[in-house]
């Protein structure tokens, strides 16, 4: 029995090389995890968006005659020639690339008591020197003009934290910081008369003349801001989740005013599998004064935004 013993437990069996793990047993064994959030998987998320500004002032100014605009949302939607809002990120890994798209057109009524004609040049015949015109007359100015806005966004990302889904754990957070460009597109143009008027009074008669003089002026530049901003995600519960966005472009560097910015924050409600509904307020605001003539506008607007956010995976 001692033999037998010896023999189960002897140095040799000791020495014997053990047999392959199965592939149940080869499973149990730990192994080095991947972090899902650090998955190459591409990622498409996609915002579609309405914004109703409950308030807009917008100074308008063109060659040298500014105007004021303070409108209600029923002003606006009288007036609301034009819109497209539509905001994208494309991200692989924490990498990324962002655009957008902010496109809105009005038409409003221009008035005063006095108008600045376009700037007339032309060319001395005997010196080809440039000579400068200009015409300011005064009386009732009644006219129209149209404001078309267009700003494309591009923008390198980076993100901290969780993957953005229309589904995550509730306390989940998402960070993303992006540097880009910001192209802007402004035309502002007018159909403007101006009612002048003389009187006489003499001995002899007394006289009253009217004319009406029509003007058409109109103003279109394109620059280009530098671009910051960040937004952030957090997980209220499996259907909600609020969400916050910031930027800020121009600082002043493409004109002798440069300079906008947009503030946004809300909640989204997931109604499926990719898919979720927006509820924001928004602040929205662009002032430019183009540098070597007098021509730009000041926007300041602020408002309920809607919209539709899609999320491919």
């Amino acid at each position: 029995m001692i033999i037998g013993l010896a023999s189960f437990v002897s140095p040799a069996s000791f020495a014997a090389p053990a047999p392959p793990l199965s592939i149940a047993q080869q499973s149990a064994v730990p192994t080095e995890t991947t972090d899902p959030e650090e998955d190459n998987n591409w990622r498409l998320n996609l915002d579609l968006y309405g914004f109703a500004p409950l308030s807009s002032d917008t100074d308008v100014t063109l060659n040298g005659n500014s105007d004021t605009l303070s409108w209600d949302l029923g002003n606006v939607l009288d007036h609301l020639t034009g819109l497209m809002t539509v905001r994208a990120g494309l991200e692989k890994g924490r990498w990324g690339l962002q655009t957008a798209l902010n496109y809105s057109s009005f038409a409003g009524d221009f008035g005063g008591s006095s108008w600045r004609s376009l700037d007339r040049s032309r060319n001395r015949q005997l010196t080809g020197n440039e000579v400068s015109r200009e015409l300011t007359l005064r009386g009732d100015v009644d006219g129209d003009f149209q404001l078309e806005q267009a700003m494309v966004d591009v923008a390198l990302r980076y993100r901290a934290g969780a993957v953005q889904r229309p589904r995550m754990e509730p306390g989940d957070a998402t960070f993303v910081g992006f540097a880009g460009a910001r192209i802007v597109g402004g035309t502002i143009s007018g159909d403007v008369d101006v009612k002048l008027a003389s009187s006489y009074e003499g001995p002899i008669l007394d006289s009253e003349r009217s004319k009406t003089q029509n003007f058409d002026s109109a103003w279109s530049h394109t620059w280009v801001q530098p671009l910051i901003g960040m937004h952030a995600n957090y997980t209220l519960s499996d259907d909600w989740q609020a969400f916050l966005y910031l930027d800020a472009a121009g600082f002043g560097l493409s004109g002798r005013e440069d300079l906008s910015g947009i503030a946004q924050a809300g909640v989204a409600y997931t109604i499926g599998n990719s898919t979720q509904l927006s509820l924001s307020y928004k602040y929205f605001g662009l002032n430019y004064l183009a540098g070597g003539s007098d021509n730009g506008y000041d926007a300041k607007q602020h408002g309920v935004n809607v919209g539709l956010r899609i999320l491919f995976e």
